[in-house]
Order: structure tokens, then sequence, then C-alpha cells
């Protein structure tokens, strides 16, 4: 059963470090794309498709109103059987929900809820262009359980510009005491040709040092795990059982179909891509056409180096027959020699059944791949 991805490209604004495909648009616009996204479902959507996990993402999807919310489950529910969907996440924006909001998603099938909360500290939001009061985040929780959404996962930013160790332990506890079941924490990356990088580029604003992005890493790790929360993921922490199923999906290379403008989808090794453009996207589908950009397959390496990218990730790390199953060669014949270099540093760990990264390692993680894949031939 492969999962399910839908991207809604609209925010109130758009924030200062963001580089997704999203934007600002009217009801019009929202409209006409709701319109579209009903054409790409009925012209992609395999019959009978009964998605295992379906994640609504953004951009904002709360941004739509509850009117339009109830469009999209209807959408949905014309062209897909949501009978054995065992997970079904909407990203939320604290700011944007309302209690029919609530009610609208909740009717939809939406079972857990994502708020990209970020910070709860309202100096830290105005300069990550946040659209909300930093009071609003445990009030939309509210909102969200009220309406019986009963899985809540918190996302937030650290290594922020300026801020301290302690504001960071600030930001844990308060997410935290929503009861929250699974949080997600990223640190600020400057991506190119977003408002905050210029900020960067033109010192108005100063990165964190890699000192304390490293304590904050390691904080994050304690206070979690005192709370019931171990890391699963290197930016991932869940009670047990609560781990992001959808997510899953992703890093350990599985299948899912992806509808929306810049909404990517893996079928059996075969990637696509639509268009990262509202108005291309409206268009081609008001004429009958797909708007994909992609549509390739991967080689048996390359579908292991995918495999090799996302599961590392992972603390469980990666199974080796899976591995085998996709590269059709054993893990320590295509990468033997990096694995041991890595693993005398004492950044890796192999057994009979797995490979995974060390606590150690996870800091390092991006060059631990990059070297295991230049170790298969592939560039990362």
């Amino acid at each position: 059963m492969a999962s399910l991805y839908a991207h809604i490209p609209f925010c109130v604004r758009k924030c200062e470090y963001c580089d997704f495909y999203s934007g600002v648009a009217g009801d019009a616009e929202i409209e006409l794309y709701l319109q579209a996204l009903d054409r790409e479902f009925a012209l992609r959507a395999p019959k009978g498709l009964r998605p295992d996990t379906v994640f609504i993402g953004g951009g904002t999807p709360t941004r739509l109103s509850a009117q339009q919310l109830r469009t999209l489950a209807a959408i949905l529910g014309r062209h897909v059987d949501l009978g054995s969907c065992r997970e079904f996440t909407c990203e939320i924006n604290p700011g944007t929900l309302t209690p029919d909001k609530a009610q609208a998603l909740a009717a939809m099938g939406v079972n857990r809820a994502s708020f990209g909360v970020q910070s709860f500290d309202q100096k830290y939001l105005r300069g990550l262009g946040r659209i909300y009061e930093a009071g609003t985040a445990p009030a939309a929780v509210q909102l969200a359980r009220d309406a019986g959404i009963a899985r809540i996962s918190v996302d937030l930013m650290f290594a922020l510009p300026g801020q301290t160790l302690a504001e960071f332990h600030n930001d844990l506890q308060k997410a935290l005491a929503l009861g929250t079941e699974h949080i997600s924490l990223y640190a600020l990356t400057f991506e190119d040709d977003t408002p905050l990088t210029r900020d960067l580029q033109s010192g108005k604003v100063k990165p964190a040092s890699e000192e304390l992005e490293r304590e904050m890493f390691q904080l994050a790790d304690e206070i979690t795990a005192r709370a019931g929360l171990p890391r699963y993921e290197v930016s991932n922490y869940a009670r047990p059982g609560a781990q992001c199923a959808h997510n899953l999906v992703y890093w350990s290379a599985g299948d899912w179909h992806g509808f929306g403008a810049g909404a990517h989808a893996m079928i059996d090794g075969e990637i696509s891509a639509n268009a990262a453009d509202f108005k291309h996207y409206c268009e081609h589908l008001a004429a009958g056409k797909l708007p994909l950009t992609r549509q390739d397959k991967q080689s048996p390496l390359e579908r292991a180096e995918t495999l090799l990218l996302m599961g590392l990730r992972l603390v469980q790390g990666i199974d080796l027959a899976r591995f085998r199953a996709f590269a059709g060669q054993d893990f320590t014949r295509l990468c033997g020699e990096p694995a041991a270099r890595l693993v005398a540093l004492g950044l890796l760990e192999l057994t009979a059944t797995h490979v995974r990264v060390t606590p150690e390692g996870m800091f390092v993680l991006d060059n631990v791949i990059l070297e295991l894949a230049a170790g298969m031939g592939v560039s990362a």
C-alpha cells in the first residue's frame, strides 16, 4: 500500500527562511487550484487508491477556509478510499486554525495535527517572519484536541540568530507541556535566495556557532528522552508508537503518490515531480494535461543510494536485506572500505542485519552519507 501526499502551496505570508514552494494567494486563486487538484486526481490517481498514510502539507493547508477544507475533503472522497488509512496528518500554522477549520479537518479524517510552532518566543517568530502570536500555539493545539484530533506533533527550530541555550530549553519545555506525542526539531539552515539568507550576507544577522548548535542538539536528546520521547530520526522524537508513519515511508525509500503543485512521488523506483508553479499547474490541468516536470526510473544503484541518503537518518538505520534487494549487491561489497573507516572512527555501526549511524555520527550525518555514497560510485 502506497502513501499519499497532497500539497497546498498557499500561505498568509511567506516566512523569511522558507525555500519550499509556497506563496500568497487570494480565495479566487485557491478555488482555481482546488479545481485543478480535482482534475489531477481524476487523471492520475490509480483506481481504488487506498493509502496507508495521508499527509497534507504546504505552504499552510489551514490558509484555506473551512469551506475550502470541506471542498478538499470532497475531492479526496471522490478519488481516494480512506478506509485503510491509519495515519492522516495535516500541517497547521497555529495562527490560522479556527474551531470551524479544526472540525472540518477532523471530518476529513485527519487524526494527526503537525503544528509549525518554530518558537514560543515572540522575538524569534518575528525574525522568522511567522505571522502568529506566540501565545496562540497552546490554544490552537487545544482546538485540534477539542475537534477530536488526538495525535499532536510540534515543530520547533533551534540555532536561531541570537538564541541562547536557555531559550531553546524553554521552547522544549513549553512544547512538552502541551502533552505532544511527537516533536520535530530543525536547526536553522540558510537556504539560497531567501530573505533570511540575504540578511546573513549583509551582516544583519549572525548564525549560531557550531559549538552552540551542538549543545542544543545534545540538550534536545536529554530533555526529550527524560520526557519519554526518545529520538527515532535525526530531527524527530516521539513517544513509543507515535512515530510519524508517513515520514517513515520516505525514510525507508517506500512508495508514495504526490498531488499538487511542486509535489513529488515515488512508485516502485519511478520518480515524478509536478511543476512548482501555481499558474503552470492550473493551466495544464485546465487543458487536460499533466503538469509533470520530471518522470524517470531509478537504477538499482540509485534506489540503494536513496535508501542510504534517507535511511541513515533513522536511529535504527538501514535493513541490510532491503539494501541488497534494491542494489542487487551486499552493502559491504559496495561500501565496505568507507564503512570500515567510519566504524573505526566511531561514527557508524555495522551489525549482521543493519547499518546505522552512532550518536556521535549523527552530528556529522551529511559527511557520513557523502563518504558512503562516494564508495558506491554515486554522488549524494
